[in-house]
């Protein structure tokens, strides 16, 4: 550029203006995120440009020299780092001078480094790609876009939310929906990177860190082991991590001995499906404390009930035999049917169905479908005179590891119950099993009392009811959860997609879980047998 302007300065030649010399530069233009930022590089080059080599060739040369022939225009493509900096400035269309093609580039190496480009103005390779017109007529410097050079999807999206581009992934995302691009497979792997990290985060949550685990996440599984410590937390973290073949019973065992009722109750929860042996001494002495709440009593019952090991599952026996406690006596007794033990601890079972004690007949019930699964569900005929809730509740929990559609309808049945615990675990096991052929009954809940079953009911809906509780913040979620048990998975992401915006944190995370949960579009029955 300086070789350029001193033959400038040193030319003699009769110099005169073009007309177009005194015609204001046309505004810069762009689109909302990139606007500002353009008017800003303009300003930075046209100083160059406009005011040092278009001013020189007009004040030196003669209006027929080739710099001066006012259809002189070249386009440039240009690319400027994430830090600024000119990465490259190549001729894209020539001027038909050398000369003039020479200054363009020549301007834009002495202009660099640029203003910081912002993030959104970026492409995949998080440089700056812009398609830059330099004229000697009015335009001058002025005609400058961003292109946006824009990976596959597949790669995009990882590399995308790395960098921490969220919003414009899913914009792309939602702009391809918009042209029928179907939301798979864009929308799991979206799910999976924005999961990411998500088990260091203060609104992580047992299921999202399951999510996590379940995929060898280390802050997931951090998470879940942690949680096996809390209350309210420690059944769930305790089954996930035994399903993830993690022992639970070095986490809690120094709980398990402490002689603090929380901490033991706390324990025992965390172990109900471990089947791990090294607890069973502390468990065993839980179950024969008299002094220990009936609650954490029959918590250390359950947690014997899939170990095998001969004096946990004596003490099982003595409880299930001689126990004058009822909560802890039925626990035990429940306790000792492992899945699918068949007929003869079914038998066992059924006489329970019709204790007076409503914890005997939960464990009757429950235990009844744990031993025979669907094999006779017709023995359960009780549980459609009982008023109270437990029986139905308890059956609900084993039929949810059953497969089949004799399980799906009687699981339909005790949704008709007229009682609202059993209709949610009912109603939310259908959803979770996508059991579309019974989602009909669900309008029945439109008009319930109950918050949730109302919120349920959006299953049964017809696209008009399902756009109008969209627009609702507290009934959004249950259509997106809707379309996806109705298997409508596209229509779900677009919900979705549009929603991220407005969601907390902790619900973002949450409708990915559930995206992932239900990758599987056919209709499928729950989980085989624990």
């Amino acid at each position: 550029m300086a070789a350029s302007l001193a033959a400038l300065t040193s030319a003699s030649a009769s110099a005169a203006s073009l007309p177009n010399d005194k015609v204001a530069e046309p505004a810069i233009m762009g689109g909302p995120n990139d606007a500002e930022y353009l008017r800003k590089l303009h300003a930075h080059v046209h100083k160059r440009w406009a005011d040092n080599f278009l001013a020189l060739i007009q004040q030196n040369l003669a209006l027929g020299n080739p710099l001066n022939d006012p259809a002189r225009a070249a386009e440039a493509d240009v690319i400027i780092s994430a830090q600024g900096k000119l990465i490259m400035a190549t001729i894209a269309k020539g001027s038909g001078f050398a000369g003039f093609d020479d200054a363009v580039t020549e301007v834009l190496k002495d202009a660099s480094p640029f203003p910081v480009p912002p993030v959104a103005s970026r492409s995949d390779d998080d440089n700056l790609h812009l398609r830059w017109t330099f004229a000697r007529d009015e335009r001058r410097c002025s005609g400058v876009a961003v292109v946006h050079v824009d990976d596959p999807l597949a790669i995009a999206i990882p590399k995308l939310m790395k960098a921490g581009r969220r919003d414009e992934i899913v914009s792309r995302i939602a702009a391809a929906r918009s042209s029928g691009i179907p939301a798979e497979p864009s929308m799991t792997s979206l799910a999976n990177e924005w999961l990411r990290g998500a088990g260091k985060q203060q609104w992580a949550t047992v299921k999202i860190a399951g999510t996590l685990a379940a995929k060898g996440d280390a802050d997931g599984l951090a998470f879940l082991k942690a949680a096996v410590t809390q209350p309210a937390d420690a059944r769930a973290a305790g089954a996930l991590l035994s399903a993830n073949k993690i022992a639970v019973c070095p986490l809690v065992k120094a709980a398990l001995e402490s002689g603090a009722p929380a901490d033991q109750l706390a324990a025992a929860q965390a172990l109900a499906t471990s089947g791990e042996t090294a607890c069973v001494g502390g468990l065993v002495k839980m179950l024969q404390n008299g002094k220990l709440k009936a609650e954490a009593r029959a918590a250390a019952a359950t947690a014997l009930g899939p170990v095998d090991d001969v004096i946990g599952q004596a003490a099982l026996a003595s409880a299930a035999k001689d126990e004058p406690n009822l909560t802890v006596k039925a626990a035990a007794l429940l306790a000792q049917i492992r899945p699918n033990a068949g007929r003869a601890k079914m038998f066992a079972m059924v006489h329970l169905l019709k204790e007076p004690s409503i914890e005997m007949r939960s464990a009757g019930s429950a235990g009844l479908v744990r031993a025979g699964g669907d094999s006779d569900l017709d023995d359960l005929y009780m549980l459609f005179r009982d008023t109270d809730p437990r029986p139905a509740e308890a059956t609900l929990r084993e039929l949810d590891h059953v497969k089949g559609q004799k399980a799906t309808d009687m699981i339909a049945k005790l949704m008709k119950r007229p009682l609202v615990p059993v209709q949610r675990a009912a109603a939310e096991l259908l959803m979770k099993r996508r059991a579309k052929t019974i989602f009909p009954a669900f309008a029945g809940f439109a008009d319930s009392p109950d918050a949730q079953l109302k919120a349920m009911s959006l299953v049964a809906a017809d696209d008009a009811r399902l756009a109008s509780a969209g627009a609702d913040p507290k009934l959004g979620i249950w259509v997106y959860r809707a379309r996806l048990a109705r298997g409508e998975r596209d229509r779900a992401a677009d919900w979705l997609l549009a929603a991220l915006p407005t969601l907390p944190p902790g619900q973002q995370a949450d409708a990915m879980v559930e995206w992932l949960s239900t990758s599987d579009a056919t209709t499928v029955a729950s989980k085989t047998r624990r």
